[in-house]
């Protein structure tokens, strides 16, 4: 006579209870892994792309992005120049900076800047149908690559009382020079006169 093992109904139910836990849980330690793997990723590219990390995955991966502010010394803000059409400038002379001077209605002597060190920006609204127009440099910020320069066009809202006088609004500024690659963006607000 051979003795044979035999599982009873119980000892079945729990093998299977084992076996449901070890999936179970393998399936857990699957998702758990996933997780920190997509942590671990994500603090990767958060470090590489933090200001003066070096890294370059910031200007693809982030937009705002506000880099180092460089000092601004407004030299002339006027309302009449001979510029009609909305224009910037980068000035590296000082024939260069008299010859803008005499196109604006800016008074006194042109100032005296460092080419040296300096360079001027210039920007130009065009011509605008009434007054209660303005351009300004509203912020400069170099990053790795670039200089970006925000120029803000402001406009009189519809509750503003302006004068009915053809304008070229200005404004001429003086910054630290340097080799980084000039570019801008356009910013247009809308002034509250309530």
């Amino acid at each position: 006579m051979s003795l044979r093992y035999t599982q009873t109904p119980s000892s079945f139910a729990a093998r299977d209870l084992a076996s449901r836990y070890t999936v179970g849980m393998r399936d857990m330690l699957i998702l758990v892994a996933l997780a920190l793997a997509a942590v671990v990723i994500g603090a990767v590219i958060y470090l590489t792309n933090a200001p003066g990390s070096g890294g370059q995955g910031a200007a693809a991966l982030s937009m705002s992005d506000p880099g180092v502010a460089v000092p601004v010394d407004t030299l002339v803000v006027g309302t009449q120049s001979q510029i009609t059409t909305p224009t910037n400038y980068l000035i590296t002379s000082k024939d260069e900076l008299a010859q803008l001077w005499s196109m604006t209605d800016a008074a006194g002597q042109v100032p005296a800047v460092d080419f040296s060190t300096h360079s001027v920006l210039a920007v130009f609204a065009g011509q605008e149908p009434t007054a209660g127009y303005s351009i300004a440099i509203s912020s400069i910020a170099d990053s790795s690559t670039t200089r970006m320069v925000t120029i803000t066009l402001t406009k009189p809202g519809g509750s503003c009382v302006v004068g009915q006088v053809v304008t070229t609004p200005y404004e001429i500024v003086s910054v630290p020079k340097t080799a980084l690659t000039l570019t801008h963006t356009d910013v247009t607000s809308t002034a509250s006169c309530i």
